[in-house]
């Protein structure tokens, strides 16, 4: 049963027409193709990052996360958690989604993930907040994530923070091409 639904990212503001759904994310795939992360193994530019994100945020995890045709894809992961998910299971599709930081105080407090594996199973997920990062072209490919098993709220100097991470990762991401 999908926890989450299969959502096309934004489209670019600079692209001249409205895209279909099936094109926006026929486009997005493009863009994630392009930057040769997919698949790719451990770098440590990326490490940096989630290592740096975890340690500043103290939490569980960090991740830097592509979201591919079916599934997620860890490009870093610092702590605990499943290197593949099936896309519609990972809370960085919904991220994808939207322009701004997603962040879950509790996700068992919200409907959209409280059924999930990963919330009631190891690792016991309960709190996410996650950066769109995108890829050439201006795809949103991924997301900069950070998760904890403890609820938990960022305030504006974190979200700060957490962005100043995410613009990092998008340089080295969109880069990558």
């Amino acid at each position: 049963m999908p926890i989450l639904s299969s959502l096309a990212a934004p489209v670019p503001p600079d692209l001249p027409a409205p895209l279909t759904a099936r094109e926006a994310e026929r486009q997005r795939l493009r863009s994630l193709h392009r930057s040769n992360l997919l698949d790719s193994g451990d770098e440590e530019r990326f490490d940096r990052l989630t290592r740096h994100a975890r340690s500043h945020f103290a939490v569980a995890t960090a991740i830097i996360s592509l979201i591919a045709e079916d599934r997620q894809y860890l490009k870093s992961v610092m702590g605990s958690f499943p290197r593949t998910l099936p896309r519609e299971a990972a809370f960085c599709n919904v991220t994808i989604a939207g322009e701004d930081t997603l962040v879950v105080p509790d996700l068992l407090a919200d409907e959209r993930f409280r059924a999930s594996p990963i919330v009631v199973g190891p690792p016991f997920i309960r709190f996410y907040a996650g950066v769109p990062l995108r890829g050439p072209g201006g795809w949103f490919v991924g997301s900069l994530c950070i998760l904890d098993t403890e609820p938990r709220h960022l305030g504006p100097r974190e979200l700060r923070q957490l962005r100043k991470l995410a613009d990092q990762a998008e340089l080295e991401v969109s880069g990558s091409s």
